[in-house]
C-alpha cells in the first residue's frame, strides 16, 4: 500500500473518530438530565379535586418537581382496601426513592408493607407507623382551627356557630376542639353547637344536609372539615349567605361567604421530606409540627394570604374584606399560641 493511500486512510479514521466524539459530546450535552429522585404518591380516598387535603398534598409534590427536578407518579385509590396493593406495587419496583402515603387510614396497610420493604423509605400523613423507614407527619390542626374559631366568634351575629366534620374520629375531633376554643376565646357569649359528621369524605350531598341542619338551629358561621364532602356544606353556606370557614387549603375562592380557612400545609411538609430525600438527609420518625413551624396556619395571616391568592388558586382571586379588628385578633391568637400563652385543647 502506498504512503499516499495510508495517509488517506489515516485521515479518514481521524475524521470518523472526530465525528464519533462529537456525536457523543452532543448526546451528553443535549440529553435531558435524569430526575434527582423518583417519588410515588398515593392519594387518600376521595381523590384529587377536593380543593383541600388531597389537592394540597399533590401541590407539594408538584412544587418538588418544579424546584428540585424530581419525577413522580401518583394513584387515586377508590377504597381503603386498595391501599396495600398500591403501596406494594410502588415499593416492589425499587424505582422510588420515597413513597408518600396521604391519609391516616393508610396506616394499617403501611405497617405491613414497610416491614416487607425495609430499604424503601415512606412518608405517612396524619398517623404513625413506628418503623425506621417511615416518616410519620402529624399536624397540629387544633392550632389552625383555633384561628378560624376566632373568625367565627367575631363575625357571628346570632352568637351561634357550628361544625361539619367528615368522620367522627380523633383527627377531626381535634379540629373541632381547637375551633370551639378559638370561638369562645374571641367571644365569651358564643354557643358552639354539637358537631355533626358526614360519615365519609366524598359525599357532598350529606355534607350539605348536615350544614342545613345546623343553619336551622340558627348557626350563622360554619367550619367545615370533611374533604370532598365539605364542598356540599360550603354550598349550603353560600346559599344561606352565612359565614363559611374552609379547611386544609384555602377554600375562600369558592364563595364570597367563605371568609377564612384553617390551612394544613401538607404541601410544605411533603416538599421538606422530598428535599431531605434529594439531599440524602431523610430520616424516619415522628414529626409533629404546628404554627411555629408553619405546618399549619390560616389563609388570612399576612404571611399566607399572597400565596393563596396568587399561587394556590386555579385562578387569581382576592379574599373578601375582613375587618382589621378580626385579622388583628387572628394574629394575636397565633402569636400567643406560639409563645405558649394560649394552650389549645387537643383530642389526642
Amino acid at each position: 500500500m502506498s504512503k499516499k493511500a495510508i495517509s488517506t486512510m489515516a485521515a479518514a479514521v481521524i475524521i470518523i473518530i472526530i465525528v464519533i466524539v462529537a456525536a457523543v459530546a452532543v448526546y451528553f450535552v443535549t440529553r435531558p438530565p435524569a430526575p434527582k429522585a423518583n417519588v410515588g404518591l398515593i392519594i387518600a380516598t376521595g381523590g384529587l379535586g377536593d380543593k383541600s387535603f388531597n389537592d394540597i398534598s399533590y401541590a407539594g409534590v408538584k412544587r418538588a418537581k418544579e424546584e428540585l427536578g424530581i419525577d413522580f407518579d401518583y394513584v387515586e385509590p377508590a377504597a381503603i382496601a386498595e391501599y396495600e396493593g398500591y403501596q406494594r406495587d410502588f415499593a416492589k419496583t425499587g424505582d422510588y426513592e420515597i413513597i408518600i402515603c396521604v391519609g391516616f387510614d393508610q396506616k394499617e396497610a403501611l405497617t405491613i408493607v414497610a416491614e416487607e420493604y425495609p430499604n424503601q423509605t415512606f412518608v405517612l400523613i396524619d398517623e404513625i407507623v413506628d418503623k425506621s423507614n417511615v416518616a410519620s407527619l402529624l399536624f397540629k390542626m387544633n392550632e389552625a382551627s383555633f384561628l378560624v374559631g376566632v373568625v367565627a366568634g367575631m363575625t357571628t351575629e346570632t352568637d351561634t356557630v357550628g361544625f361539619v366534620g367528615g368522620m367522627d374520629i380523633p383527627l377531626i375531633r381535634d379540629f373541632f376542639g381547637g375551633y370551639k376554643a378559638g370561638a369562645e376565646w374571641a367571644n365569651p357569649n358564643v354557643t358552639v353547637l354539637t358537631p355533626v359528621f358526614v360519615g365519609g369524605w366524598a359525599d357532598p350531598t350529606t355534607g350539605k344536609e348536615n350544614a342545613l341542619g345546623l343553619i336551622d338551629l340558627d348557626a350563622d358561621a360554619l367550619f367545615v372539615a370533611a374533604g370532598k364532602s365539605g364542598l356540599g356544606a360550603l354550598e349550603a353556606v353560600h346559599e344561606a349567605e352565612i359565614v363559611g370557614l374552609g379547611v386544609d387549603a384555602c377554600q375562600c375562592y369558592l364563595y364570597a361567604e367563605v371568609l377564612a380557612s384553617a390551612t394544613k400545609r401538607v404541601d410544605v411538609a411533603v416538599f421538606e421530606m422530598i428535599k431531605d430525600t434529594v439531599e440524602g438527609t431523610f430520616e424516619g420518625g415522628v414529626y409533629s409540627r404546628g404554627l411555629e413551624e408553619k405546618w399549619v396556619g390560616c389563609c388570612r395571616l399576612s404571611e399566607e394570604e399572597e400565596f393563596w391568592e396568587t399561587v394556590w388558586s386555579p385562578f387569581e382571586f382576592t379574599h373578601a374584606s375582613l375587618e382589621a379588628e378580626v385579622t388583628n385578633k387572628i394574629e394575636e391568637a397565633r402569636d400567643k399560641i406560639i409563645a405558649g400563652e394560649i394552650t389549645v385543647p387537643s383530642a389526642f
